[in-house]
């Protein structure tokens, strides 16, 4: 059976070192179809010969490198990536994340830069809110969404209790404390027609987060653009903004 690779290098923060003054590269390297680690992945700085490989809980740690500018290959099950560069300060610890979807037809790596959690719009930031938010909101992982075998999206969120209404529009809506309000839909971050979103194929589909009520505020900041879009924050059917959200991330 060929292993298709697909990766994603996630620089997830840079924080100083306390005690040890060393330019140091750290990281964790998760299967992008469950989110769970991934040993035997090799982490690797060409230029100065240095390579790395995660263990059991996928973790894994590069000390000694020089700082500026310096490329990383990751490579795993005999696939690489392409070089991603990042930039290594004297005396700091880089850390970085790395998604491997064994699953994918073809190599289709990512590099983004993380943010905090709740600003961090991709499929790292799907994974990092996953371990904040997972009382608050429900997580469904590719594993997951291939389990269920939903026909679409919308399927899915019925589960949920998400359904389109039609009544001056088309509009995803549950019910929250006893009325009906709109739930506002993003795709990959963005806001998105909540007509269309049903228009996704289903295998597409990597990550689906969907929040019961108050979403992340940087997840939802600047994010209503007009009637049209899938956000009416000042929607009187959404007015106190507790109706929840769905994010959507794809492949």
């Amino acid at each position: 059976m060929i292993a298709y690779l697909a990766a994603t290098v996630v620089l997830t923060s840079q924080l100083s070192a306390q005690s040890d003054t060393a330019t140091r590269l750290r990281g964790l390297a998760i299967s992008s179809f469950n989110g769970r680690p991934l040993s035997g992945v090799l982490v690797a700085v060409p230029a100065v010969h240095k390579f790395v490989v995660t263990d059991s809980t996928g973790m894994f740690s590069l000390a000694g490198l020089p700082d500026g500018f310096l490329k990383v290959r990751v490579s795993y099950e005999g696939r690489d990536t392409e070089e991603y560069e990042f930039e290594l300060r004297d005396g700091h610890t880089t850390r970085i994340a790395v998604l491997l979807d064994t699953n994918a037809v073809d190599l289709a790596p990512l590099v983004v830069e993380a943010q905090h959690p709740d600003r961090w719009r991709d499929l790292g930031g799907f994974f990092a809110r996953r371990k904040w938010y997972r009382g608050f909101a429900r997580f469904f992982t590719r594993e997951e969404i291939e389990r269920s075998r939903p026909l679409k999206i919308s399927t899915l969120l019925a589960g949920e209790r998400i359904l389109t209404r039609c009544f001056d529009g088309c509009r995803p809506t549950r019910f929250s404390r006893g009325r009906l309000c709109a739930v506002p839909i993003s795709v990959n971050g963005m806001p998105f027609r909540e007509e269309n979103y049903d228009r996704i194929a289903v295998e597409d589909v990597t990550g689906v987060e969907v929040y019961r009520g108050i979403t992340p505020f940087g997840l939802s900041y600047g994010m209503a653009l007009a009637l049209t879009s899938s956000v009416w924050q000042n929607d009187p059917f959404n007015s106190t903004g507790t109706c929840g959200s769905v994010l959507i991330w794809t492949r």
